[in-house]
């Protein structure tokens, strides 16, 4: 099979028998969007996008996530709700809140909690079939708005998904022409990561995968926060910017207009400056 060919056919299909996905991919078609350069070598792509609120403002306390249903279970999922099975144990499934062009998101079938563990061979396993898109993981405490349920994102490259590390924020890269050799070298990274940071179940970190020229491509990116302190200040001083991977990488998310409209340059270093944890 075909996944890429396949996952084309689903959105078509989604699209035309699931409204509120049809819907979503119509919004994303007129998103508003600024971009912000250093130099030569990063830019930023800062995208307005309020139907992803929901994510952006999630309470992801224990307590709260114990409260409601699980989204990502097939019980919970909506009703018109399809996808495509993936290794037997994932399904892919088309995001009914867009972020990129053919956004999926791909929980496993078991409620597990968010731990990317030895699952990076999946990822690149998926990205290897996937060559026009990116693959990531958003951390239990980095964005992941259900951490409670196992999942990977993916979509449709976009430039500043591929850019590396630059000094606005860590980006540790590894680059292989072999699967099982990028493992090991996440393997020895995430080791090194849980000695930084030893109190937590995983360190945290933000991943996205690629393939490019025939080589796996993994980008990690080490966090020390989760939201920036703008995103608990009141009034005109907050900014509601709850980072993931995209956003670690270069397409940063605003869920409301005010925000979109005064973000500026060095907001963005600041936020950067926050949440992400330096390694040298």
């Amino acid at each position: 099979m075909n996944l890429q060919r396949a996952i084309e056919d689903l959105f078509s299909a989604q699209k035309e028998k699931w409204p509120q996905l049809r819907d979503a991919v119509e919004r994303l078609a007129q998103v508003r969007e600024r971009s912000f350069l250093w130099g030569d070598d990063f830019r930023v792509r800062l995208q307005f996008n309020p139907s992803r609120m929901i994510s952006a403002a999630a309470r992801l306390e224990s307590e709260e996530i114990s409260r409601r249903p699980c989204f990502l279970c097939a019980a919970n999922r909506p009703t018109l709700q399809r996808g495509i099975p993936f290794l037997e144990k994932y399904v892919i499934l088309c995001n009914p809140f867009p972020i990129l062009h053919n956004h999926l998101t791909i929980p496993l079938h078991s409620h597990v909690p968010q731990r990317i563990g030895k699952k990076t061979g999946e990822m690149l396993a998926l990205a290897e079939q996937l060559p026009d898109y990116v693959v990531f993981y958003n951390g239990p405490a980095c964005g992941a708005s259900a951490p409670d349920h196992y999942h990977l994102q993916a979509g449709l490259k976009m430039t500043e998904l591929l850019q590396g590390d630059h000094e606005l924020r860590s980006c540790m890269m590894i680059e292989s022409e072999s699967r099982s050799e990028a493992e090991e070298l996440f393997e020895d990274v995430y080791s090194y990561l849980r000695q930084r940071q030893p109190d937590r179940e995983e360190p945290m970190i933000n991943l996205i995968a690629f393939i490019s020229g025939d080589r796996y491509h993994l980008h990690l990116f080490p966090r020390k926060a989760h939201r920036p302190r703008q995103y608990n200040e009141t009034g005109s001083r907050q900014l509601l910017i709850s980072p993931g991977a995209l956003d670690m990488a270069g397409v940063m998310i605003t869920v409301r207009e005010e925000d979109f409209n005064k973000l500026e340059q060095h907001d963005i270093e600041d936020i950067y400056s926050q949440v992400s944890l330096p390694v040298m």
